[in-house]
């Protein structure tokens, strides 16, 4: 039987916190390692997903992450270019 008492602790953290640390951390690193830190870090997470469910992604997941792109795409081309 799981803790109780280690569940409720989990639920009832302070997860405003968490989240504002981890962007802090993840804003750092990315400033002392660049864009190449990025890409190794999310090459990283990529394993670890990998990992856990080697079939990932589906194929219905690809076709909805390229829909997104596709959306994104159309969004970003309605944007005026901005004068430089």
């Amino acid at each position: 039987m799981r803790d109780l008492e280690a569940l409720r602790a989990f639920v009832d953290r302070d997860w405003a916190s968490a989240a504002l640390a981890k962007d802090r951390y993840f804003r750092d690193y990315k400033r002392e390692h660049g864009p190449a830190g990025g890409i190794r870090m999310a090459d990283e997470l990529r394993r670890q997903v990998l990992a856990a469910r080697p079939d990932w992604p589906s194929a219905e997941e690809r076709a909805e992450d390229w829909a997104t792109h596709l959306r994104v795409s159309e969004v970003l081309r309605r944007v005026p270019a901005r004068a430089r």
